[in-house]
């Protein structure tokens, strides 16, 4: 119901509760991923070997990797590579003797890894900042020369490096002299700086793409299916760190290392900052997130960093709990050792309920009332008072209008009064939120009769239609992918324009 369910509720994982204590313990130790499949000459995947208390990751391991057979893969670090045909194990063994294991598949390996403009030289573009709204990916490119944003055309931007201007950007048969990689190492002037080294694995993915001979984007090939992040969520102390592997899994089955293709972001750099290389540097306590970009898809590890301070945990099991909310909360609190706060004062209570609910200050006089009263329930018997005043309802309608955009720049003012009655009534009558939104996106007949159908109104376009559903139920903005694929949602261009499709056949008559 409207009236109910008008606070926002918290949406809280499942993980284990655990505290700054937990963390110094070492745990046991898993290597991951589980298992990894290698294809092609001389390819790679990253391993991770992470500690755990329970089922929570609590940081990595210092440990050595070993293979049962160095003919099939060698080891450098923490990454395997690709040497022979067949299966080896790679393990490790954590200080507190338990021992992990990774299975590892290699085939193809006496042939060159085939590169794809659309999964591997495209990312590598985008990696580098070479189609990023700053540089070539501007609306009207740089210099002469121009792809699309982040890479979301594939067909185009291969147009423009290869075929135009007489494929002057690059030299098949000698990929070293091509523009496309002279241009960002520097080797002749560019005004963008360096961006790729001759000695890194984006130049040589590049290069050796240009010396199989330039293959172009087709329908035909494999398509990004989703993304993995190792691990999705972690438990760290302050001034720790902590590696992250991205995993990108395609059609065919095929499941690919793009750790270093990808481009990582933290949402909190009070936090966690994290570099090029998704390597994760805790800075202070608290929550945050790093997002890993690939291809036109995004995927978050959470990162937790609980408060040093020492609570114990009846402070926890003592504090006072109203619903699963309170549940949720708490659990989060303990989770980052953080103190819970004591309820509040009736005076701040009044005060706080009075606004959050209908938008005015209580008088005097039911203050005076409200302190006054020695019952228990006191504080339902006011919600529930208020939910049954006008001003709530006149309050939360303004809500709806300002977030349907309600406004006489698009249909006259008898239409507005009608749309803004409609609204006034559901919140009035306790309207279910669902039978609420259904009523306006399925709503037909008379604008002035059946307030709702102003929406359509309102926003006349499929785009404009597409976007306010998105935004006003689904909280999602995604008027990016109008034009390329969204930055920060997981919406493509092409998604956009599907979901903008389902509007197309509204019509309006008169």
């Amino acid at each position: 119901m409207i009236p109910r369910t008008t606070c926002p509720t918290l949406s809280v994982a499942v993980f284990v509760v655990m505290t700054a204590a937990n963390l110094a313990a070492e745990g046991e130790v898993r290597l991951l991923p589980r298992t990894v499949a290698l294809q092609g000459k001389d390819t790679h995947h990253r391993l991770l070997a992470e500690r755990y208390a329970g089922e929570s990751a609590v940081g990595p391991a210092e440990v050595q990797l070993t293979t049962d057979d160095p003919e099939v893969v060698r080891i450098d670090g923490m990454t395997v590579y690709s040497v022979g045909n067949g299966q080896a194990v790679v393990r490790v063994v954590g200080a507190s003797g338990n021992e992990a294991a990774v299975q590892v598949t290699v085939s193809g390996a006496d042939e060159p890894f085939q590169w794809s403009f659309r999964n591997h030289v495209e990312p590598v573009l985008a990696k580098q900042g070479c189609s990023s709204g700053a540089c070539h990916g501007a609306l009207a490119g740089k210099g002469g020369f121009k792809l699309s944003l982040r890479g979301y055309d594939p067909e185009r931007d291969y147009f423009n490096l290869v075929e135009l201007q007489q494929g002057r950007r690059v030299e098949p048969a000698e990929p070293a002299s091509s523009l496309m990689l002279t241009k960002p190492s520097m080797a002749v002037p560019h005004k963008g700086g360096l961006r790729l080294k001759t000695d890194s694995w984006q130049y040589r993915i590049l290069s050796e793409w240009i010396a199989q001979g330039v293959a172009k984007p087709t329908d035909q090939d494999v398509r990004l299916d989703r993304l993995e992040i190792i691990p999705e969520r972690v438990l760290l102390k302050t001034e720790s760190a902590q590696p992250l592997i991205v995993r990108a899994h395609y059609s065919d089955g095929r499941v690919e290392d793009v750790t270093q293709l990808a481009k990582f972001s933290s949402s909190n750099e009070a936090v966690a900052t994290v570099g090029e290389d998704g390597l994760t540097t805790v800075i202070g306590p608290g929550e945050g997130a790093v997002t890993a970009w690939f291809s036109s898809q995004i995927v978050i590890a959470r990162i937790v960093v609980p408060f040093e301070h020492a609570l114990d945990s009846s402070v926890f099991a003592a504090a006072e709990r109203r619903n699963f909310i309170d549940d949720n909360i708490l659990r989060q609190l303990q989770r980052l050792n953080l103190k819970p706060s004591p309820r509040c004062s009736d005076e701040v209570f009044i005060r706080r309920v009075y606004l959050d609910t209908i938008g005015t200050l209580p008088t005097s006089a039911e203050v005076r009332e409200f302190l006054a009263d020695e019952a228990a329930d006191k504080r339902d018997k006011v919600i529930e008072a208020l939910f049954e005043r006008p001003e709530f309802s006149d309050f939360w309608t303004y809500h709806w209008s300002d977030l349907l955009m309600l406004n006489a720049n698009s249909v006259n003012p008898e239409a507005v009064n009608a749309f803004y009655k409609w609204i006034h009534e559901r919140v009035a009558q306790d309207t279910p939120w669902d039978q609420f939104v259904r009523e306006i996106v399925a709503s037909r007949g008379s604008n002035i009769e059946q307030g709702a159908t102003n929406f359509y109104g309102i926003h006349q376009s499929p785009e404009d239609m597409a976007e306010t559903v998105s935004q006003a139920f689904l909280g999602l903005s995604i008027g990016c992918a109008k034009c390329h694929n969204h930055p920060l949602e997981k919406w493509t261009n092409d998604q956009y324009y599907a979901f903008a499709n389902l509007f197309s056949r509204v019509r309006a008559k008169g």
